[in-house]
């Protein structure tokens, strides 16, 4: 058995897909690379597995962090993984869109990923999903808030404007556009279908040229992208995020970072914002994940540099389950009570 990671190697042989791709992926994957190499796990070792086929893979035994966006894009539905996999859920966040979450009912998955518990998920919204199912799910956050800090900032750092909506765009004054970088964006477009292994790397070569960019350049940067807003605050650079629809269930991964910003009524927006301290937040999103791949380590008889004892897991687990998530503890515990009452009932 090895540990592996996923890779975007999109599978979506439709008319309407563009050969686009979304850099947030391998940031994500990125920072669960970074993960294992703290855990003296190095990239060469690793098993890589595309995302829209670990439902199908086939080969070694590998423990696979399910970090990440899974949903039916383009009728393309990897949710539930091969018998090869053994999921290790930190990060994860499950799509409605195109009746995702109801095939993920129809093909009852929650039976599956209960064998996996407790779930960490990206997004509060997720999260309550899988409890409404009886699975023992909770707010974890994103690894790309794990991202090492900059030791310093540019002596003359750049305001980059990043995949804005347009009408976040509208609004942004006309004296930040005038000294603004728009070179970057987090749109990708492959030049090939099927996606070879050497575009899959050119890819993930890109979104670190890009975080290398945003490290070493920027002094402050303007997105609508969540995957462009967590690893630049991670790094030490302040963010402003603005949005048309602030109630995506996907923002919620910033709530008490920094504020949401909407585009539909006029707020005052602060331009110049302070850089918020989320050092010992990433510390117990950082614990909590390799918590979570040492404690499966131990179980599958793999050894790694860290070691995680009894009191540390509590300890972080009540750190992962504190305010809003005790909350939603309480009614899963609730909502599996009944269900097993009702099982029982029925003799089943």
């Amino acid at each position: 058995m090895k540990f592996g990671r996923i890779k975007q190697l999109y599978r979506y042989e439709v008319p309407d897909w563009k050969l686009d791709g979304n850099i947030g992926d391998c940031i994500q994957n990125i920072a669960v690379e970074n993960l294992y190499k703290e855990l003296g796990i190095l990239s060469k070792d690793l098993i890589q597995i595309n995302r829209d086929e670990i439902n199908c893979y086939k080969g070694e035994k590998v423990l696979l962090p399910m970090q990440g966006w899974f949903g039916n894009t383009h009728n393309v539905f990897p949710v539930a993984w091969s018998e090869d996999i053994i999921p290790i859920f930190v990060g994860y966040h499950l799509n409605p869109m195109n009746n995702g979450r109801d095939i993920f009912k129809q093909l009852k998955i929650q039976n599956k990923m209960v064998k996996f518990e407790p779930v960490g998920c990206r997004d509060k919204n997720t999260r309550n999903f899988l409890n409404s199912l009886g699975v023992n799910a909770y707010f974890s956050r994103c690894l790309t808030l794990t991202l090492p800090k900059r030791e310093a900032e540019p002596e003359n750092g750049k305001i980059f404007l990043v995949n804005l909506t347009d009408k976040a765009y509208n609004i942004v004054p006309d004296c930040i556009k005038k000294v603004a970088d728009e070179s970057i964006s987090h749109t990708y477009y492959f030049k090939n279908y099927p996606i070879t292994e050497r575009e899959g790397l050119e890819f993930e070569d890109k979104a670190r040229e890009i975080l290398k960019r945003y490290k070493e350049e920027a002094k402050l940067v303007i997105t609508s992208k969540i995957h462009c807003a967590m690893p630049c605050l991670a790094m030490g650079i302040p963010v402003i995020f603005i949005h048309d629809f602030i109630h995506n269930p996907r923002f919620d991964v910033l709530d008490g970072v920094i504020p949401i910003y909407t585009t539909k009524r006029r707020v005052k927006i602060d331009w110049d914002p302070v850089l918020p301290n989320i050092e010992d937040l990433k510390t117990i999103i950082k614990e909590n994940a390799m918590l979570q791949i040492c404690r499966a380590a131990e179980k599958y008889g793999l050894n790694l540099n860290r070691h995680f004892s009894d009191e540390d897991e509590k300890r972080i687990m009540r750190s992962m389950y504190s305010g809003t998530n005790i909350i939603h503890l309480l009614y899963f515990k609730f909502k599996r009570f009944i269900m097993n009452m009702n099982v029982n009932e029925k003799g089943i």
